[in-house]
């Protein structure tokens, strides 16, 4: 598995102005890999992330580089001559794997934690490192590619002297820093046909909105009682004062109660009281009158 830089470059160019938010990304290592999964120039992140875990199972080397870049896209590798340092290490590899097009966010750490438990390798022989932004901007994507790509060959060049020719390069476009720019338009008649149609739309919505007032049930139309909002001091206080007046009428109530109810036993008290019967009448007659009324 090595096709050429020429056919690496070419693969980009041609899907350059595919997607504006897809990233490339491009895998070369000084050992020899198996095919990979898939060789479409368009795949998602998912895929290539199993595709690079198929390609570094067997752990072929011992010293592994993972470069994210963000805002990269493949128009930005149309040329050897935006990363010469990038395209110089491509072209003495002796395994290298790109696609052009990958969708959606690949996260490289991801990546090198796989590598780290799967090879059980010591931090220093996996490295992640994030390089600066692109830019938007056509001029200064060039000047920070340019930037860059001479940081990375400066780390490559630690890498052949410290492992020699046995390491691994991933490199990838990170998270995106900045969204892709896209159109937005801009009214330069700023005339009294613009605000005529803003008043007449501002005009539809308020009778839309008398209308509908006016269906409403009495209580969704007015509001009688404005407590404020549940949790705020205003409903807290009508709250507070809604509770004391209860308690203010229950005792009102209960006093009239007892009032009246004091006042019937007092009458009946009364009553009893006034009867004038003497202590004879309750007495049995006994005299000759009695005996005549019994025979």
């Amino acid at each position: 598995m090595r096709p050429s830089v020429t056919a690496a470059i070419a693969g980009f160019c041609a899907t350059a102005h595919a997607f504006s938010d897809s990233s490339p990304f491009i895998l070369f290592s000084t050992a020899k890999l198996s095919n990979p999964l898939s060789a479409d120039q368009l795949q998602s992140s998912s895929r290539i992330f199993e595709s690079t875990k198929q390609l570094l199972s067997s752990c072929p080397t011992s010293h592994y580089l993972f470069v994210s870049q963000p805002n990269l896209n493949a128009e930005h590798l149309r040329s050897k001559a935006s990363v010469p340092k990038l395209s110089d290490s491509l072209s003495h590899a002796t395994s290298s794997y790109s696609v052009a097009e990958v969708a959606g966010e690949l996260d490289v750490r991801s990546i090198a934690t796989y590598i780290r438990e799967t090879c059980d390798l010591p931090l220093a022989a996996v490295d992640v490192i994030e390089l600066s932004p692109v830019p938007s901007a056509a001029a200064e994507s060039v000047k920070t590619l340019k930037e860059n790509d001479g940081e990375l060959g400066l780390l490559l060049d630690q890498y052949k002297a410290v492992a020699g020719d046995s390491y691994t390069v991933i490199y990838a476009g990170g998270a995106r820093a900045e969204k892709p720019e896209t159109y937005t338009p801009e009214f330069t008649d700023s005339g009294a046909g613009h605000s005529e149609l803003k008043r007449q739309l501002h005009d539809v919505k308020g009778v839309r909105r008398q209308e509908q007032k006016k269906n409403l049930p009495l209580f969704e139309k007015y509001q009688f009682f404005t407590p404020g909002k549940p949790g705020s001091l205003a409903h807290m206080a009508v709250q507070m004062s809604f509770r004391a007046n209860l308690r203010f009428a229950g005792i009102f109530m209960s006093l009239i109660a007892f009032i009246v109810l004091m006042s019937i036993l007092y009458g009946g008290i009364s009553a009893l009281a006034s009867l004038q019967v003497s202590y004879g009448a309750f007495d049995k007659e006994m005299g000759p009158a009695a005996q005549k009324k019994q025979q």
